[in-house]
């Protein structure tokens, strides 16, 4: 049976490295965001988010127009959280299913999610969630290489999930304050540790 692994992280935190690391290693990958994505184009989705945000979020071919639908969304609590509640128990499931699918053809399968607390019944799939967290600064640093000016990245981080809640949920945490080099050598020792273990 295929070993499930959970990564979370916030943004600039590096779980992006560690999960290219495990893909380089084999194993096969599903990516909240991208699911996210894809339920947008579920006809249940869109037919819930018209009733709740409106036809006007849609093109003329019936896509869903993102940056319209963020406007909409984003503008307190109530609206995000309303938008994630059409769109969380679909990427759930959706992400779910597909991991499903990949454990059938390969021994490790991993799922990147940014968000996995508040659903024990969720992460508790997993046979591992690794949790990866930086200080603020080094986080802000690394948006800022990334084109973001310091006060977008500075804003983004205040509507993120502390990573308290991440290290609550995680069997292990990596701090990413150095290098990516840094980085991948403590990856790299934890890898061989639970592939080890895993084939026992």
């Amino acid at each position: 049976m295929a070993k499930r692994i959970f990564i979370t992280g916030g943004i600039g935190s590096g779980k992006s490295t560690l999960l290219d690391f495990l893909r380089s290693q084999g194993v096969a990958a599903v990516e909240a965001d991208k699911v996210g994505h894809e339920v947008l184009t579920f006809a249940d989705t869109k037919a819930e988010l018209a009733e709740k945000f409106g036809n006007d979020i849609f093109d003329d071919e019936g896509n869903v127009v993102r940056s319209a639908l963020a406007a909409k969304a984003f503008v307190s609590p109530e609206m995000t959280a309303l938008l994630d509640s059409v769109t969380l128990k679909r990427v759930y499931a959706e992400s779910l299913r597909q991991l499903d699918n990949l454990a059938q053809t390969h021994d490790f399968v991993a799922l990147e999610m940014a968000i996995l607390d508040g659903r024990d019944d969720f992460y508790k799939n997993a046979d591992v969630v690794l949790a990866v967290v930086t200080t603020p600064e080094v986080r802000i640093a690394r948006l800022v290489g990334r084109g973001l000016t310091e006060e977008d990245a500075r804003n983004r981080l205040k509507n993120q999930v502390p990573d308290s809640k991440r290290e609550a949920i995680a069997d292990v945490v990596f701090t990413n304050n150095g290098t990516i080099e840094d980085f991948e050598n403590e990856i790299a020792l934890w890898w061989e540790s639970f592939k080890n273990e895993a084939a026992k």
